[in-house]
C-alpha cells in the first residue's frame, strides 16, 4: 500500500502512522476502463473509493420527468493529483448511490466497504472517529455548496415567472 500516497488524502489528515497503517490493511485496490461505470445512481452499494490514478466524472440524471431522455449533467471531474475520495455515503449506511461516477480515463482506486470499516471503528475507534470526522467535514462542504445551488436557482426561478 502507498502509505506516502494516502497520507495526501483529506480522509486521513487526522490519523498517525500506526493507525493509516491499520487502516490501509482493509483497502483493496481495484481497476476501471475509461467509459466503466464506478457508481451508479439509484444503485446499493458500500464501497467509498479513493482515486490514485486516473480522472473520475461525477454526473446525474438532470430531469424527473417520466419518459424524457435521459440528461446527464456533468458536476465535476475529480483527478487523482487532488487525492480525492467518494461514495463515503456508503460507509454511512445510505447505500443508494446519489449521482453516477465514471472513469474518464483508466484509473486505479482503493476501497473499503461498510462491513470493514465498521470493524474498524469497533476495533479501534480513535481511526473510526477521526475518519468519520472528515467525512463529516466534507458533506458539510458539499451541503453548503448545495444550500447555495438552491438558493441560486430559486432567484432565477423568481425572475422567470415574473
Amino acid at each position: 500500500m502507498d502509505q506516502e500516497f494516502l497520507r495526501k488524502v483529506s480522509l486521513f489528515n487526522q490519523l498517525d502512522d500506526r493507525e493509516l497503517n491499520i487502516f490501509s490493511e482493509k483497502l483493496t485496490s481495484v481497476n476501471f476502463r475509461e467509459g466503466d461505470k464506478i457508481i451508479t445512481d439509484h444503485q446499493e452499494s458500500d464501497n467509498l473509493y479513493i482515486l490514485y490514478s486516473g480522472s473520475v466524472i461525477i454526473s446525474k440524471k438532470m430531469s424527473m420527468i417520466e419518459n424524457q431522455e435521459e440528461l446527464d449533467k456533468t458536476f465535476t471531474v475529480l483527478n487523482a493529483e487532488a487525492h480525492p475520495f467518494f461514495g463515503e455515503i456508503g460507509l454511512l449506511g445510505f447505500r443508494k448511490r446519489t449521482a453516477n461516477v465514471t472513469a474518464d480515463s483508466d484509473c486505479l482506486l482503493y476501497t473499503i466497504n461498510q462491513e470493514d470499516f465498521m470493524k474498524i471503528s469497533r476495533e479501534y475507534p480513535r481511526i473510526g472517529f477521526k475518519v468519520l470526522l472528515e467525512i463529516s467535514r466534507k458533506l458539510s462542504e458539499i451541503l453548503e455548496k448545495t444550500n447555495e445551488d438552491v438558493l441560486k436557482l430559486t432567484t432565477a426561478l423568481i425572475y422567470a415567472l415574473k
